[in-house]
């Protein structure tokens, strides 16, 4: 009877250990963080258009900052190709949603630019080179 007891109690003590550490998984409120920074430097810094426009839609922001480690890239990738320095195969001037895909979460804006760039070069199409771009940074 006691062993069947202290039995029952571990397995009670270790469900609510492992639930505790599920739900209170530091590298989820750290990601948090990252992606909170990342939303401060570019909201109000960085504009989402060629007007120069620095208001972003809240949800825009945290669209470009979704599971990004490196706070600043996200920003500085979106910044670089808005700046027309990136050839999407057609041109130098991007629609603003088509730059958030390509740039959203990146924890290093020169290498996702970089393998877009190799990617439109080598003949993908631009939304193939994003879609290629996306997984490569992750």
């Amino acid at each position: 009877m006691k062993t069947s007891n202290f039995i029952y109690r571990f397995i009670r003590v270790s469900i609510a250990i492992g639930s505790i550490a599920l739900f209170f998984n530091p590298l989820a409120v750290q990601a948090s963080d990252h992606e909170s920074e990342c939303f401060n430097s570019v909201q109000g810094k960085i504009p989402w258009n060629d007007d120069k426009n620095m208001n972003w839609e809240p949800k825009n922001v945290k669209q470009l900052c979704a599971g990004t480690t490196k706070p600043a890239e996200p920003g500085a990738c979106f910044l670089s190709v808005l700046d027309g320095r990136v050839n999407w195969g057609k041109g130098i001037t991007w629609d603003w949603q088509n730059i958030i895909n390509l740039c959203a979460g990146s924890n290093n804006a020169k290498n996702t630019v970089g393998c877009f760039e190799q990617a439109v070069g080598k003949g993908l199409d631009w939304r193939d080179a994003i879609l290629f771009c996306q997984r490569a940074d992750k």
